[in-house]
Protein backbone atom coordinates (compact mmCIF):
# COMPACT_ATOMS: atom_id res chain seq x y z
CA UNK A 1 0.00 0.00 0.00
CA UNK A 2 2.54 2.46 1.20
CA UNK A 3 4.60 1.58 -2.16
CA UNK A 4 1.64 2.20 -4.12
CA UNK A 5 0.61 5.76 -2.57
CA UNK A 6 4.10 6.47 -3.44
CA UNK A 7 4.52 5.90 -6.53
CA UNK A 8 1.02 7.41 -7.34
CA UNK A 9 2.00 10.75 -5.67
CA UNK A 10 5.23 10.86 -7.23
CA UNK A 11 3.45 10.64 -10.47
CA UNK A 12 1.04 13.46 -9.41
CA UNK A 13 4.03 15.91 -8.53
CA UNK A 14 6.41 14.78 -11.14
CA UNK A 15 3.73 16.44 -13.88
CA UNK A 16 3.58 19.35 -11.59
CA UNK A 17 7.05 19.47 -10.85
CA UNK A 18 9.51 17.85 -13.49
CA UNK A 19 12.69 19.02 -11.81
CA UNK A 20 12.34 17.69 -8.28
CA UNK A 21 11.32 13.78 -9.20
CA UNK A 22 14.63 12.21 -8.97
CA UNK A 23 15.42 9.37 -6.77
CA UNK A 24 13.36 8.22 -3.68
CA UNK A 25 15.41 9.76 -0.92
CA UNK A 26 15.57 13.15 -2.87
CA UNK A 27 11.79 12.86 -3.46
CA UNK A 28 10.69 12.65 0.06
CA UNK A 29 12.76 14.93 1.65
CA UNK A 30 10.97 17.03 -1.13
CA UNK A 31 6.94 16.14 0.57
CA UNK A 32 8.50 17.09 4.07
CA UNK A 33 10.03 20.61 2.26
CA UNK A 34 7.12 21.89 0.53
CA UNK A 35 5.67 24.02 2.01
CA UNK A 36 2.52 23.04 3.98
CA UNK A 37 -0.08 26.00 1.80
CA UNK A 38 1.28 24.08 -1.07
CA UNK A 39 0.50 21.02 -0.19
CA UNK A 40 -2.76 21.66 0.69
CA UNK A 41 -3.49 23.50 -2.42
CA UNK A 42 -2.89 19.67 -4.08
CA UNK A 43 -4.65 17.72 -1.79
CA UNK A 44 -7.43 19.83 -1.53
CA UNK A 45 -8.50 19.13 -5.20
CA UNK A 46 -8.25 15.52 -4.89
CA UNK A 47 -10.82 12.99 -4.35
CA UNK A 48 -11.76 11.69 -0.94
CA UNK A 49 -10.35 8.39 -1.53
CA UNK A 50 -7.51 9.53 -3.17
CA UNK A 51 -7.02 11.96 -0.63
CA UNK A 52 -6.47 9.39 1.90
CA UNK A 53 -4.28 7.20 -0.41
CA UNK A 54 -1.59 10.21 0.50
CA UNK A 55 -1.32 9.81 4.01
CA UNK A 56 1.13 6.86 3.09
CA UNK A 57 3.33 9.27 1.17
CA UNK A 58 5.22 10.05 4.51
CA UNK A 59 5.07 11.24 7.64
CA UNK A 60 4.81 14.71 7.58
CA UNK A 61 1.90 14.39 5.00
CA UNK A 62 0.28 11.93 7.16
CA UNK A 63 0.29 14.24 9.91
CA UNK A 64 -0.98 16.92 7.93
CA UNK A 65 -4.19 14.96 6.68
CA UNK A 66 -4.94 13.36 9.73
CA UNK A 67 -4.90 16.54 12.13
CA UNK A 68 -4.10 20.02 10.34
CA UNK A 69 -7.17 21.86 11.23
CA UNK A 70 -7.45 23.87 8.75
CA UNK A 71 -6.97 21.30 6.27
CA UNK A 72 -9.79 19.34 7.09
CA UNK A 73 -11.91 22.78 7.29
CA UNK A 74 -10.81 23.40 3.96
CA UNK A 75 -11.91 20.49 2.85
CA UNK A 76 -15.49 20.45 4.82
CA UNK A 77 -16.02 23.39 3.47
CA UNK A 78 -15.25 22.86 -0.42
CA UNK A 79 -17.45 19.46 0.43
CA UNK A 80 -20.38 21.83 2.03
CA UNK A 81 -20.52 24.07 -1.06
CA UNK A 82 -21.03 21.50 -3.69
CA UNK A 83 -24.62 19.97 -4.11
CA UNK A 84 -24.83 17.18 -1.62
CA UNK A 85 -24.65 13.28 -1.64
CA UNK A 86 -27.62 11.12 -1.70
CA UNK A 87 -27.13 8.67 1.30
CA UNK A 88 -29.52 5.37 0.76
CA UNK A 89 -30.23 2.61 3.49
CA UNK A 90 -31.44 -0.71 1.83
CA UNK A 91 -33.61 -2.17 4.95
CA UNK A 92 -34.23 -5.17 2.94
CA UNK A 93 -31.07 -6.42 2.72
CA UNK A 94 -30.28 -5.23 6.71
CA UNK A 95 -30.22 -8.87 7.99
CA UNK A 96 -27.07 -9.79 5.77
CA UNK A 97 -25.02 -6.65 6.81
CA UNK A 98 -25.28 -2.77 6.36
CA UNK A 99 -26.00 -2.26 2.66
CA UNK A 100 -25.57 1.81 1.80
CA UNK A 101 -25.11 3.49 -1.32
CA UNK A 102 -24.31 7.02 -1.99
CA UNK A 103 -25.41 8.48 -5.41
CA UNK A 104 -25.19 12.07 -6.38
CA UNK A 105 -21.39 12.84 -7.74
CA UNK A 106 -22.82 13.28 -11.35
CA UNK A 107 -25.95 14.92 -11.09
CA UNK A 108 -24.55 18.24 -12.13
CA UNK A 109 -23.09 16.43 -15.24
CA UNK A 110 -24.53 17.63 -18.46
CA UNK A 111 -22.89 15.04 -20.59
CA UNK A 112 -26.27 13.71 -22.60
CA UNK A 113 -24.66 10.33 -23.29
CA UNK A 114 -24.42 9.76 -19.18
CA UNK A 115 -28.63 9.04 -19.47
CA UNK A 116 -28.08 7.56 -15.47
CA UNK A 117 -26.68 9.02 -11.96
CA UNK A 118 -24.33 6.88 -10.96
CA UNK A 119 -24.46 5.21 -7.44
CA UNK A 120 -21.23 3.68 -5.73
CA UNK A 121 -21.91 1.37 -2.44
CA UNK A 122 -19.97 2.55 0.55
CA UNK A 123 -17.13 -0.26 1.28
CA UNK A 124 -17.90 -0.95 5.69
CA UNK A 125 -14.59 -3.13 6.88
CA UNK A 126 -16.07 -6.17 7.82
CA UNK A 127 -14.99 -5.64 11.70
CA UNK A 128 -17.48 -2.87 11.99
CA UNK A 129 -19.92 -2.84 14.91
CA UNK A 130 -22.70 -1.90 12.15
CA UNK A 131 -22.20 -4.80 10.15
CA UNK A 132 -21.23 -7.14 13.36
CA UNK A 133 -24.57 -6.94 15.18
CA UNK A 134 -26.53 -6.66 12.28
CA UNK A 135 -28.88 -9.23 13.68
CA UNK A 136 -30.07 -6.24 16.39
CA UNK A 137 -31.42 -4.54 13.26
CA UNK A 138 -29.16 -1.20 12.97
CA UNK A 139 -31.38 1.50 11.50
CA UNK A 140 -29.75 4.37 9.38
CA UNK A 141 -31.53 7.35 11.84
CA UNK A 142 -29.20 10.60 11.05
CA UNK A 143 -26.10 12.25 9.26
CA UNK A 144 -24.23 15.03 10.00
CA UNK A 145 -20.74 16.60 8.62
CA UNK A 146 -19.90 13.24 7.26
CA UNK A 147 -21.20 11.34 10.00
CA UNK A 148 -23.76 8.77 10.23
CA UNK A 149 -26.03 7.82 13.02
CA UNK A 150 -27.49 4.42 13.22
CA UNK A 151 -29.73 3.47 16.18
CA UNK A 152 -30.13 0.11 17.30
CA UNK A 153 -33.79 -1.11 17.87
CA UNK A 154 -33.51 -4.44 19.52
CA UNK A 155 -31.86 -3.11 22.67
CA UNK A 156 -32.69 1.25 22.39
CA UNK A 157 -29.56 1.80 24.54
CA UNK A 158 -27.20 1.89 22.20
CA UNK A 159 -26.59 3.92 19.26
CA UNK A 160 -23.33 3.75 16.87
CA UNK A 161 -21.69 6.61 14.66
CA UNK A 162 -19.74 5.97 11.64
CA UNK A 163 -17.78 7.78 9.53
CA UNK A 164 -17.26 6.16 5.91
CA UNK A 165 -14.54 7.98 5.01
CA UNK A 166 -12.20 7.41 8.02
CA UNK A 167 -13.77 4.12 9.13
CA UNK A 168 -13.97 5.74 12.54
CA UNK A 169 -16.47 3.62 14.21
CA UNK A 170 -17.74 4.92 18.12
CA UNK A 171 -20.43 3.40 20.15
CA UNK A 172 -22.68 5.02 22.79
CA UNK A 173 -24.65 3.63 25.87
CA UNK A 174 -27.46 5.18 27.53
CA UNK A 175 -29.73 4.59 30.60
CA UNK A 176 -32.00 7.18 29.56
CA UNK A 177 -35.24 5.57 29.19
CA UNK A 178 -37.70 5.94 27.72
CA UNK A 179 -36.27 8.48 24.86
CA UNK A 180 -35.70 9.50 21.64
CA UNK A 181 -32.15 10.54 19.77
CA UNK A 182 -33.18 14.34 18.23
CA UNK A 183 -30.17 15.03 16.24
CA UNK A 184 -26.27 14.40 15.79
CA UNK A 185 -24.51 17.88 15.23
CA UNK A 186 -21.30 19.24 14.79
CA UNK A 187 -20.79 22.15 17.26
CA UNK A 188 -19.32 25.25 15.44
CA UNK A 189 -17.65 26.80 18.22
CA UNK A 190 -16.55 23.77 20.25
CA UNK A 191 -15.64 21.60 16.87
CA UNK A 192 -16.85 18.31 18.39
CA UNK A 193 -19.45 15.95 17.63
CA UNK A 194 -22.37 15.97 19.95
CA UNK A 195 -25.94 14.21 20.10
CA UNK A 196 -29.11 16.16 21.10
CA UNK A 197 -31.49 13.59 23.06
CA UNK A 198 -35.11 13.74 24.65
CA UNK A 199 -36.11 11.76 27.84
CA UNK A 200 -39.79 11.78 28.80
CA UNK A 201 -41.00 12.00 31.92
CA UNK A 202 -45.14 11.87 32.14
CA UNK A 203 -46.41 15.09 30.63
CA UNK A 204 -42.72 16.48 30.01
CA UNK A 205 -39.35 15.84 29.18
CA UNK A 206 -36.05 16.64 29.48
CA UNK A 207 -32.96 16.94 27.07
CA UNK A 208 -29.53 16.03 27.35
CA UNK A 209 -26.60 16.45 25.07
CA UNK A 210 -23.80 13.93 24.84
CA UNK A 211 -20.01 14.99 23.91
CA UNK A 212 -18.08 12.30 22.11
CA UNK A 213 -14.87 13.96 22.81
CA UNK A 214 -15.38 13.26 26.30
CA UNK A 215 -17.52 10.49 26.69
CA UNK A 216 -20.21 12.30 28.93
CA UNK A 217 -23.92 13.17 29.26
CA UNK A 218 -25.15 16.77 30.03
CA UNK A 219 -28.39 17.53 31.04
CA UNK A 220 -29.51 21.07 29.63
CA UNK A 221 -30.46 23.06 31.87
CA UNK A 222 -33.58 25.52 32.09
CA UNK A 223 -35.73 27.76 34.39
CA UNK A 224 -38.71 25.96 32.86
CA UNK A 225 -39.73 22.30 31.94
CA UNK A 226 -40.63 21.11 28.16
CA UNK A 227 -43.58 19.77 27.14
CA UNK A 228 -43.07 19.06 23.16
CA UNK A 229 -40.68 16.29 21.21
CA UNK A 230 -39.46 16.62 17.49
CA UNK A 231 -41.14 14.46 15.07
CA UNK A 232 -37.99 13.17 14.08
CA UNK A 233 -36.01 13.80 10.78
CA UNK A 234 -33.26 15.34 10.20
CA UNK A 235 -33.17 19.10 11.22
CA UNK A 236 -33.38 22.24 8.91
CA UNK A 237 -29.88 24.36 10.40
CA UNK A 238 -29.90 27.93 9.85
CA UNK A 239 -28.64 31.18 12.22
CA UNK A 240 -26.52 28.62 14.34
CA UNK A 241 -29.79 26.45 15.23
CA UNK A 242 -31.43 23.37 14.88
CA UNK A 243 -35.15 23.63 13.45
CA UNK A 244 -37.85 20.89 13.65
CA UNK A 245 -41.54 20.43 13.11
CA UNK A 246 -42.87 19.12 16.67
CA UNK A 247 -44.48 16.14 16.60
CA UNK A 248 -47.17 16.71 19.53
CA UNK A 249 -47.41 18.34 22.86
CA UNK A 250 -46.79 15.86 26.08
CA UNK A 251 -49.84 17.40 27.99
CA UNK A 252 -52.75 17.97 24.77
CA UNK A 253 -51.38 15.10 22.08
CA UNK A 254 -54.93 15.71 20.40
CA UNK A 255 -54.49 19.42 20.16
CA UNK A 256 -52.27 20.50 16.90
CA UNK A 257 -49.17 22.18 18.32
CA UNK A 258 -49.98 25.07 15.75
CA UNK A 259 -48.52 27.88 18.44
CA UNK A 260 -45.37 25.57 19.10
CA UNK A 261 -45.37 24.42 15.32
CA UNK A 262 -41.57 24.33 15.24
CA UNK A 263 -38.80 23.73 17.74
CA UNK A 264 -35.45 25.53 17.95
CA UNK A 265 -32.00 24.76 19.31
CA UNK A 266 -29.31 27.11 19.67
CA UNK A 267 -26.45 24.88 19.50
CA UNK A 268 -23.74 27.89 20.98
CA UNK A 269 -25.82 28.61 24.10
CA UNK A 270 -28.09 24.94 24.14
CA UNK A 271 -31.80 26.48 24.22
CA UNK A 272 -34.49 25.21 23.49
CA UNK A 273 -37.68 27.14 22.11
CA UNK A 274 -40.57 27.10 20.10
CA UNK A 275 -42.36 29.10 17.58
CA UNK A 276 -45.39 28.94 15.44
CA UNK A 277 -45.51 27.74 11.67
CA UNK A 278 -46.83 29.71 8.65
CA UNK A 279 -50.22 29.42 6.93
CA UNK A 280 -53.98 28.74 8.73
CA UNK A 281 -54.40 26.54 12.20
CA UNK A 282 -54.91 22.94 11.27
CA UNK A 283 -57.68 21.31 12.48
CA UNK A 284 -55.79 17.83 12.77
CA UNK A 285 -52.57 16.17 14.10
CA UNK A 286 -52.26 14.22 10.99
CA UNK A 287 -51.66 17.76 8.98
CA UNK A 288 -48.51 18.21 10.92
CA UNK A 289 -46.82 15.04 9.98
CA UNK A 290 -46.89 15.86 6.39
CA UNK A 291 -44.89 18.85 7.61
CA UNK A 292 -40.97 19.04 6.27
CA UNK A 293 -38.34 21.82 7.49
CA UNK A 294 -35.43 22.86 4.70
CA UNK A 295 -33.26 24.79 3.74
CA UNK A 296 -33.33 27.00 0.41
CA UNK A 297 -30.05 29.48 0.12
CA UNK A 298 -29.75 29.74 3.39
CA UNK A 299 -33.06 30.63 4.49
CA UNK A 300 -35.45 28.34 6.74
CA UNK A 301 -37.94 26.54 4.51
CA UNK A 302 -41.17 25.69 5.59
CA UNK A 303 -42.64 22.53 3.00
CA UNK A 304 -46.19 21.77 4.02
CA UNK A 305 -47.99 19.11 1.79
CA UNK A 306 -51.95 19.44 1.73
CA UNK A 307 -52.85 15.68 1.83
CA UNK A 308 -56.22 16.22 0.70
CA UNK A 309 -55.25 17.48 -2.96
CA UNK A 310 -51.53 16.38 -3.08
CA UNK A 311 -50.53 19.70 -3.56
CA UNK A 312 -46.41 21.14 -1.63
CA UNK A 313 -46.92 25.07 -0.20
CA UNK A 314 -43.56 26.11 0.20
CA UNK A 315 -43.01 29.31 2.91
CA UNK A 316 -39.45 31.27 3.17
CA UNK A 317 -38.69 32.60 6.14
CA UNK A 318 -37.36 36.00 4.98
CA UNK A 319 -36.63 37.89 8.27
CA UNK A 320 -35.31 35.51 11.09
CA UNK A 321 -35.64 37.72 13.95
CA UNK A 322 -39.34 39.26 13.28
CA UNK A 323 -40.22 35.77 11.98
CA UNK A 324 -41.61 36.79 8.44
CA UNK A 325 -42.66 34.43 6.09
CA UNK A 326 -43.76 34.70 2.58
CA UNK A 327 -45.46 31.79 0.62
CA UNK A 328 -42.92 31.58 -2.79
CA UNK A 329 -44.21 28.08 -3.92
CA UNK A 330 -46.96 26.03 -4.95
CA UNK A 331 -46.33 22.42 -6.63
CA UNK A 332 -49.14 20.21 -7.88
CA UNK A 333 -47.75 16.92 -7.18
CA UNK A 334 -50.73 15.60 -10.03
CA UNK A 335 -50.14 17.69 -12.51
CA UNK A 336 -49.08 15.58 -15.32
CA UNK A 337 -47.48 18.36 -17.92
CA UNK A 338 -44.67 17.97 -15.23
CA UNK A 339 -44.46 14.79 -12.75
CA UNK A 340 -44.30 11.35 -14.56
CA UNK A 341 -45.86 9.98 -11.32
CA UNK A 342 -49.11 11.84 -11.19
CA UNK A 343 -50.82 8.85 -11.70
CA UNK A 344 -49.50 7.58 -8.77
CA UNK A 345 -50.73 10.36 -6.30
CA UNK A 346 -54.67 9.89 -8.23
CA UNK A 347 -54.72 6.40 -7.26
CA UNK A 348 -52.84 6.40 -3.74
CA UNK A 349 -55.84 7.17 -1.71
CA UNK A 350 -57.52 3.52 -2.62
CA UNK A 351 -53.85 1.86 -1.94
CA UNK A 352 -53.36 4.04 1.37
CA UNK A 353 -53.99 6.27 3.83
CA UNK A 354 -50.14 6.93 5.01
CA UNK A 355 -49.83 9.49 2.34
CA UNK A 356 -46.86 11.23 4.41
CA UNK A 357 -45.10 7.90 4.92
CA UNK A 358 -44.85 7.22 1.34
CA UNK A 359 -43.65 11.31 0.53
CA UNK A 360 -40.30 12.62 1.64
CA UNK A 361 -39.27 16.43 0.83
CA UNK A 362 -35.80 15.36 1.28
CA UNK A 363 -33.20 18.55 0.32
CA UNK A 364 -33.41 21.65 -1.12
CA UNK A 365 -29.73 22.86 -3.31
CA UNK A 366 -29.38 25.32 -6.06
CA UNK A 367 -32.96 25.51 -6.69
CA UNK A 368 -33.83 21.88 -7.06
CA UNK A 369 -36.45 19.74 -4.71
CA UNK A 370 -34.95 16.49 -3.94
CA UNK A 371 -38.30 14.62 -3.38
CA UNK A 372 -38.60 10.44 -2.44
CA UNK A 373 -41.47 8.54 -3.65
CA UNK A 374 -41.31 5.22 -1.96
CA UNK A 375 -41.81 2.62 -4.00
CA UNK A 376 -41.05 4.62 -7.07
CA UNK A 377 -37.76 6.43 -6.25
CA UNK A 378 -36.19 9.81 -6.30
CA UNK A 379 -37.01 13.14 -8.16
CA UNK A 380 -35.40 16.39 -8.93
CA UNK A 381 -37.92 18.88 -9.31
CA UNK A 382 -36.42 22.54 -10.49
CA UNK A 383 -38.39 25.24 -8.17
CA UNK A 384 -38.23 27.96 -10.54
CA UNK A 385 -38.09 25.95 -14.65
CA UNK A 386 -41.18 23.38 -13.43
CA UNK A 387 -39.06 20.55 -14.16
CA UNK A 388 -38.36 16.95 -13.28
CA UNK A 389 -35.85 14.46 -13.81
CA UNK A 390 -35.56 10.96 -11.95
CA UNK A 391 -32.30 9.73 -10.40
CA UNK A 392 -31.45 5.99 -10.96
CA UNK A 393 -31.39 3.90 -7.79
CA UNK A 394 -29.44 0.85 -7.57
CA UNK A 395 -31.51 -2.39 -8.27
CA UNK A 396 -32.73 -4.89 -5.83
CA UNK A 397 -30.99 -7.87 -6.12
CA UNK A 398 -34.45 -10.08 -4.53
CA UNK A 399 -36.04 -7.77 -7.63
CA UNK A 400 -39.14 -6.87 -5.40
CA UNK A 401 -38.55 -2.91 -6.44
CA UNK A 402 -37.01 -0.04 -4.85
CA UNK A 403 -37.23 0.36 -0.75
CA UNK A 404 -34.59 2.64 0.66
CA UNK A 405 -34.50 5.23 3.03
CA UNK A 406 -32.47 7.97 1.41
CA UNK A 407 -31.59 11.36 3.28
CA UNK A 408 -28.94 14.17 2.24
CA UNK A 409 -24.99 13.13 3.22
CA UNK A 410 -21.47 14.51 1.96
CA UNK A 411 -17.87 13.20 2.50
CA UNK A 412 -15.76 14.06 5.61
CA UNK A 413 -12.78 13.85 7.60
CA UNK A 414 -13.76 15.14 10.72
CA UNK A 415 -13.10 12.92 13.65
CA UNK A 416 -16.04 11.89 15.70
CA UNK A 417 -14.63 11.90 19.02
Amino acid sequence: MELECFTWTTQLLGSLFPSICKGEEEITETFESLPDCLIIDILSRLPAYSLLRCRWVCRHWRALVSSHDYFITLYDDLSRASRPLILLQDYLTIKHGQDLYVVGENLNNNNKKKKKVAFKQLYLRPELMINKYWDHQLVLTYTCQGVLMFGDLKWQSTYYAFNPITQEEVAVQHTLHPGYLCAIYFCPYTRQFRILYAQVRGSCCQYFVYIFKTWTWRKIRSSSSFNFLSSGGTPAVVNGAFHWIIDHDLERKDIPPCANGIMVFKMDKEELSAMPHPGSVCNSKRKHQAMTLLVKDDSLCFCNLLISYYVVDIWILKDYEMRIWIKRYNIDLCDERIFPFSLYFMNISSLTSDICGRIKLLNIQEGELLLHLKGKGLFLYNLDHRTVKRIELPPRQSGWGLWYTPMPHMKSFLAIA
